[in-house]
């Protein structure tokens, strides 16, 4: 649409050329110069923006001649070259208005352009032992595929796939149109039947958020994140919603089957995950949740009833299954809902700072001083102790990162006293701007990351609530945390474990980012992110055990079980 607009002020200015081409004969002046240059500064934007377009050749010749006009005393010649251009104008904008091959998108070339920008600056490929030419034979053809196609969604799946290969929290693909991006994860992740899947300590698979019950998600609610939901519900889906609360399924209800087949049998039809999972065991904990997303027009569950006998129900699609999935995995990693360095007072021995995100305010978050941030933490921290609290519980899930010098801002109070060295940046190689490893495969030490401990909270009990969306920053926190004597990691899972520094590649339908600065430990190793094998490089103190107690109190109470666990414990 920018384009016709565009066309159109183009063709305008032609007009306005052969309009003034005699008033600047008889009104000499310098200034007239403009309107002839306006055409060029026009189109030097948009291909600057839009970036150069084969379509738009006629339009590039038609600004051509109109600064030709520039130069022609004429009045004749001026208007020649004038309603030349405007015919030009008019002409590109029909054709790309009927040409069908101008509104292709050119999927492969994306791919081809994000995936050379990756394995170019990508900073894990050893780490993670990832085998460029092999991933480059398996999706370049299904790209390829999806030109023909033009199939959005698809390009949605393969990206998800590919990025999925590497098991990086910081690998990810993102659409650049929102409505695109709707439609691919509602048409992504199956249909709803009404409930989630959860697997419990015992080994048994037991339903959750399940429709009709006041604390679960709910097709007749409001669903801010998809406006488009509306279109992918099922005819009859608000009639028949409740078909599984009235046949006696609520959250902790143990789930026998789906269609004859065991939950994990439905494993093998997940398409891809919305978010990276590099911990084998933290995929492996959300596998039940993505499961029950099941491409169909109803399914059959077997399940246990309350006197443990088994039954069946027909349960019918009511919808795109997306917007379920996401509010499952929000309920189960969201942390206190407070704002991001708020202080919440839990009991008189007991306090909580949420940390969402490592970002103090926008002054700060490019740069490295986070002196105002941690002044007003130390002085919170000493009125606290002063009124006699204990015990000091650091909210971190689903913290998304952002500045590690904010971390180091937050960590330095509590640290053992002395300096610490929490790692170290790699050497780059100045004549091709890139990390080089050097003979044993391991990347070159420079500049370390250093910081001054204050041990304000000795005397007290430290403990860092965490989940699979606590990456980057996130990890970096929990990561040197986890080191003090009085600190305890606790969680259903650990975090992300992913911590590199990020990139970007931009491109035309969406936007690639990748790990590409590495962080380095005293050994030349690269900390916290996970290995080839996917095992934690950060582990739980702690893991809270999944149970019927537990999924009752967040799927049906509403309640914040971590936190209630948590306190439990101390107390």
């Amino acid at each position: 649409m920018i384009e016709q607009y565009l066309l159109g002020l183009e063709a305008m200015l032609a007009v306005l050329i052969f309009v003034i081409a005699k008033k600047e004969k008889t009104y000499p002046n310098s200034r007239w110069r403009l309107v002839y240059i306006t055409p060029v500064l026009v189109i030097a934007a948009f291909t600057a923006f839009c970036e150069f377009s084969i379509f738009f050749i006629t339009a590039y010749i038609a600004v051509l001649l109109l600064s030709f006009a520039l130069f022609y005393e004429d009045i004749k010649s001026k208007r020649i070259l004038a309603s030349c251009a405007f015919l030009l104008f008019v002409g590109t904008m029909i054709n790309i208005g009927t040409n069908p091959d101008y509104a292709k998108e050119d999927f492969s070339g994306d791919f081809e352009k994000g995936f050379t920008e990756m394995k170019a600056r990508y900073v894990l490929t050893e780490e993670k032992g990832i085998d460029w030419d092999t991933l480059y034979e398996k999706y370049m053809p299904k790209f390829r595929e999806v030109d023909k196609t033009q199939d959005f969604t698809e390009n949605y799946k393969l990206w998800a796939q590919f990025t999925g290969e590497f098991h990086d929290g910081h690998v990810g693909y993102q659409m650049r149109d929102d409505v695109r991006t709707e439609r691919a994860l509602l048409e992504t992740y199956g249909n709803d039947f009404g409930l989630s899947f959860i697997k419990l300590e015992t080994g048994e698979y037991v339903a959750i958020n399940v429709e009709g019950y006041e604390n679960s998600y709910s097709i007749s609610g409001e669903d801010k994140m998809f406006d488009l939901r509306e279109e992918y519900m099922a005819d009859d889906a608000k009639n028949v919603r409740l078909t599984l609360k009235n046949a006696g399924i609520k959250n902790g209800t143990v789930i026998k089957a789906v269609n004859g087949q065991s939950i994990e049998a439905l494993y093998a039809d997940i398409p891809c995950f919305c978010q990276e999972f590099p911990v084998k065991e933290n995929e492996e904990f959300f596998l039940p949740v993505y499961a029950a997303g099941i491409n169909a027009d109803s399914i059959e569950i077997t399940f246990l009833d309350e006197n443990s006998e088994e039954k069946t129900v027909t349960a019918p699609r009511l919808g795109a299954y997306a917007g379920r999935l996401f509010n499952t995995i929000e309920k189960i990693d969201e942390g206190v809902n407070i704002s991001n360095l708020d202080w919440k007072e839990i009991d008189d021995q007991t306090v909580l700072l949420r940390l969402s995100s490592m970002a103090y305010d926008l002054e700060s978050y490019d740069g490295t001083d986070y002196t105002e941030m941690t002044e007003e933490i130390r002085k919170k921290l000493l009125d606290y102790k002063d009124k006699g609290v204990k015990n000091i519980i650091f909210d971190l899930r689903r913290n998304s990162g952002g500045s590690p010098f904010m971390v180091t801002g937050v960590t330095k109070l509590f640290a053992p006293l002395g300096e610490h060295t929490y790692c170290y940046s790699a050497k780059i190689n100045e004549k091709t701007a890139c990390f080089d490893r050097e003979a044993d495969g391991k990347y070159t030490i420079d500049q370390p990351f250093s910081y001054t401990g204050e041990d304000l909270f000795h005397d007290g009990n430290i403990i860092l609530l965490v989940n699979a969306e606590t990456v980057s920053a996130g990890d970096d926190m929990t990561n040197m945390m986890s080191e003090y004597p009085n600190v305890k990691v606790v969680g259903f899972t650990t975090s992300n474990n992913s911590c590199q520094a990020v990139s970007s590649a931009s491109l035309s339908i969406g936007s690639l980012s990748f790990s590409a600065v590495p962080n380095l430990d005293a050994n030349r190793e690269v900390i916290i992110d996970t290995r080839a094998d996917r095992k934690e490089t950060i582990s739980l103190d702690e893991r809270i055990p999944v149970t019927k107690e537990a999924v009752e109190a967040i799927f049906t109470k509403g309640e914040d079980y971590v936190l209630d666990y948590v306190m439990g414990e101390m107390k």
